[in-house]
């Protein structure tokens, strides 16, 4: 039997995409290893949303190329398929849509063939199996591409515009998931509250359907953009307070400032994003996850310190910070008005500061708090499970005898920047 290597870069999406063609891979007669050097074949599916990112990925796959046949997939041979042909031109290369063709790539690859297919198709690939990277979570790709143009995103380059997953296939993979005993379900997309405006439905809708299914397990919404959450505003705020559904949402700001917002093509004023919050917070324990980009070009210090003054105000409980970095192709890489690194540099600082301060002070407001969490896997570093509770915090305990999967009275004793300490009640 011939093996291969797979390692996966970026999103919960591209983790998606990974699971099924592993599985697809499998039931073509292939073997799954850990280790390349005794790999027929090495997969790399890849992600270019941040400059850092590429860089390493392009590195890796030269290396890789010198030493194994290579299939590339995902969002870099899609959007930068010059220089996969000048690098690696005997690489087998797959776009975002063309998961679903993983076999014949290998086929092709092994009996050293080019193979090629980045085209753009709005169907997504039918099979609904997956080899799964955590056994009690299924990830489900809802929705691929996305309605906005923001001028610094390449993925919207990469996935084109909004494409909705038919509800059927939705339902029934999330039925064989939770057929295997997965107790999560992940629904992933570049906006999650934009599902079906496509195809005459919506995410509520969505909702309804799973959460009719009667197995135990919860549901985690996967981010969401502010122009179409607020057009799902009142059924939203019902399913976060569903039993099935964690009060949890990840909503990017991105900015404090709406000079910056109009600059960066996002479709909103800050005084909009914080009415937002305010109206999903009301009556909900929520946790609110949000990204920031720092030192956009144009970026005043006046418009940073708008941005640390809005966090101040909300208070979230996670926030993602990416330093500015000119994408392919995107509308802010021609920009006149580019930041010294520096600046950047210093702003990030300033900034990771501020959040680690805002979000320990978040996670200590929860020592002392009693209920009920879901164990669900080991921290791969340490002697802990970890669990999620209704507010999807990351609660570890240190306990490696814990049974997975099961539901368990629990206290929070102390709290770190990124998860509380709790122990068995």
């Amino acid at each position: 039997m011939e093996k291969f290597f797979v390692e996966t870069f970026g999103c919960t999406a591209n983790t998606s995409a990974t699971e099924l063609m592993s599985y697809l891979l499998n039931e073509c007669g292939y073997e799954k290893i850990s280790e390349t050097s005794k790999a027929d074949f090495v997969l790399i599916n890849t992600c270019v949303v941040k400059a850092p990112t590429e860089s390493k990925i392009k590195d890796l796959l030269v290396k890789l190329y010198q030493k194994s046949p290579l299939i590339v997939t995902g969002c870099l041979p899609q959007v930068m398929v010059d220089w996969c042909h000048q690098k690696i031109p005997q690489a087998a290369l797959l776009g975002v849509d063309h998961f679903g063709e993983i076999c014949q790539a290998a086929k092709n690859t092994l009996k050293g063939k080019t193979f090629e297919l980045i085209t753009r198709k709005k169907e997504f690939c039918e099979e609904i199996q997956r080899d799964r990277d955590r056994p009690l979570t299924g990830i489900l790709e809802i929705s691929k591409g996305c309605t906005g143009l923001c001028a610094y995103c390449i993925v919207r380059i990469a996935k084109g515009p909004l494409v909705s997953k038919s509800t059927n296939q939705i339902i029934q993979e999330a039925q064989i998931a939770l057929a295997e005993g997965c107790k999560e379900l992940w629904l992933t997309a570049q906006d999650t509250a934009s599902y079906g405006v496509d195809l005459d439905t919506s995410l509520p809708l969505l909702l309804e359907s799973i959460v009719d299914l009667p197995e135990d397990f919860m549901i985690r919404i996967g981010m969401m953009n502010i122009d179409y959450a607020s057009r799902i505003m009142e059924p939203l705020k019902d399913f976060l307070q569903h039993p099935k559904i964690y009060s949890f949402l990840h909503i990017p700001m991105q900015a404090g400032s709406d000079v910056v917002l109009k600059k960066m093509n996002r479709r909103y004023t800050i005084k909009e994003f914080k009415l937002l919050v305010e109206q999903l917070r009301k009556d909900i324990n929520l946790t609110l996850s949000t990204d920031v980009i720092v030192g956009f070009p144009g970026e005043t210090e006046e418009d940073f310190k708008k941005t640390l003054e809005v966090l101040d105000e909300i208070q979230f409980d996670v926030v993602n910070i990416s330093k500015y970095g000119d994408r392919k192709g995107t509308i802010s890489s021609k920009s006149q008005e580019k930041l010294p690194t520096e600046i950047i540099k210093q702003r990030s600082i300033a900034l990771t500061e501020k959040v680690h301060e805002m979000t320990l002070a978040r996670n200590r407001n929860w020592i002392g708090w009693e209920g009920t969490a879901l164990a669900l896997r080991r921290d791969e570093r340490t002697t802990a499970t970890l669990l999620r509770n209704k507010s999807y915090k990351l609660i570890a305990i240190d306990n490696p005898t814990i049974e997975l999967g099961k539901w368990y009275d629990i206290r929070i004793t102390d709290a770190l920047k990124t998860r509380l300490v709790g122990s068995i009640i």
